[in-house]
């Protein structure tokens, strides 16, 4: 059921309970109403009848005399009245065996609701020693049940009109309301479809102003995302090709050469032993030891780019600590400080070389970039994540300054590992990376794992 339909039938409910407590306080009022103009009926006729009895003996015609009376009386409102025998039968007047013959448009149910009381006076009628019947009058109150019933039956339609004419006003404002809603649900099916350039316009509904105002700045944050994505992906393909060109650049230039001294002095190792020369023999024995030693330091050099080898041999600790070193020996102007705490020989594989390349990167973008004065790098393993920062006291970084892939890269692998990072910094005064990487450690009878 939709948001809409719900609402309507929370409110047409609630005026429907309304209606019936209105119409029941209605009825209530209206029987005590009633009861009260049927008492003061009743004591007008019975005035009437005492002040109009004692004429009776002065009369010499009695018939037409109670015949009077029980016209004056009849014609007072919501009253009747009639003479009848000693054995009960009408002599003057009629009487109705059903009060509410006259109303038939009155239902049942509703006459058994008021449940009006029927009044009756009776007095006996004699002259001299002599009785001669019953003079009665009784309450009729189908007058006044019938204008009950005819008040509530307009009271009736009026609320049904009302409750209608409210259920239609609510409808076409939710209507109206939750319009924005729609183009908030076209914008998200927008995203879902790859068009990270959907907005929408900040709704007159003060709710859900917050909701397309977080929306739009979720689109932008995407489309920004997605562009820095694609700028990534482009500069790592460069950067590939880069370090390939690099790479095929360096076994061609020096160890496509190596290979070919190598062999030119085997053949001339061959040449000098089939002639006896051990002196020719030794000495190019000691030339391919050389070039053997070059291609080994070629080699450790092209590794040491694909992968950090003093990871596997020192672990990341170690290995953090001698590229520290190694910094402050080369810029010993830099004041260098680092602080590590807790046991990173279980870390996972890539959280080890993400923390180390992060690290790296920093550490060079301070020497290259930041002319900073002072670097401190701290790693404190906590228990479900690494903290890692990185802080200088150099320029920092600018407003307009364009992040380039170094800064872009760090993201993307903090993000890999379901990490977050910042970049805390103002402009002159220094800037501090900072990230949390959630890690799992796991336990079992041997120890750590």
């Amino acid at each position: 059921m939709s948001l809409k339909a719900r609402l309507l039938w929370i409110v047409s409910l609630i005026l429907l309970v309304n209606f019936c407590v209105a119409g029941l306080v209605m009825v209530h009022n209206a029987r005590q109403a009633l009861v009260s103009e049927m008492e003061s009926s009743t004591n007008l006729a019975k005035g009437l009848l005492i002040n109009a009895l004692p004429t009776l003996r002065f009369s010499n015609d009695l018939g037409d005399r109670l015949t009077l009376i029980v016209d004056s009386v009849r014609d007072t409102r919501h009253i009747r009245a009639w003479f009848e025998d000693m054995n009960g039968t009408v002599m003057i007047g009629e009487q109705n065996s059903t009060i509410f013959i006259d109303v038939p448009e009155v239902p049942a149910w509703f006459i058994k609701t008021m449940e009006p009381e029927v009044l009756a006076f009776k007095r006996l009628i004699t002259k001299g020693s002599k009785s001669f019947g019953y003079l009665v009058v009784e309450a009729d109150p189908s007058d006044e049940v019938l204008e009950v019933w005819r008040d509530i039956k307009t009271l009736f339609w009026l609320a049904i009109l009302f409750m209608l004419l409210i259920l239609m006003m609510i409808y076409f404002a939710l209507r109206h309301g939750l319009r924005p809603l729609d183009s908030l649900s076209g914008a998200l099916g927008e995203l879902e479809s790859g068009d990270f350039s959907a907005r929408v316009e900040t709704s007159v509904v003060k709710e859900l102003s917050p909701i397309h105002a977080r929306f739009n700045h979720m689109a932008t944050v995407l489309e920004r995302t997605i562009a820095e994505n694609r700028t990534l992906a482009g500069n790592m393909l460069t950067m590939q090709e880069l370090d390939r060109r690099e790479l095929a650049r360096e076994l061609h230039d020096e160890l496509a050469p190596c290979l070919f001294g190598i062999r030119v002095d085997l053949s001339e190792i061959d040449q000098a032993s089939a002639a006896g020369n051990t002196g020719k023999v030794s000495e190019k024995i000691t030339s391919v030891k050389e070039i053997t030693t070059q291609i080994q330091s070629l080699v450790r050099k092209m590794l040491i780019r694909l992968r950090p080898m003093t990871l596997d041999d020192l672990g990341l600790a170690d290995a953090l600590r001698d590229m520290l070193r190694n910094w402050r020996d080369r810029q010993p102007e830099i004041d260098w400080e680092w602080d590590f705490s807790g046991n990173f020989e279980y870390f996972p594989d890539t959280l080890k070389v993400t923390i180390y390349r992060l690290v790296q990167e920093c550490t060079t973008n301070c020497v290259r970039h930041a002319q900073a004065k002072h670097v401190k790098v701290e790693i404190h393993q906590m228990q479900e994540h690494v903290k890692v920062s990185v802080t200088d006291d150099g320029v920092g970084l600018s407003k307009d300054m364009v992040r380039g892939f170094g800064l872009i890269g760090m993201r993307e692998r903090v993000t890999a590992l379901g990490g977050r990072i910042a970049f805390d910094t103002a402009e002159g005064r220094g800037l501090q990376v900072r990230v949390l990487i959630p890690f799992k450690q796991t336990t079992t009878t041997t120890g750590v794992i």
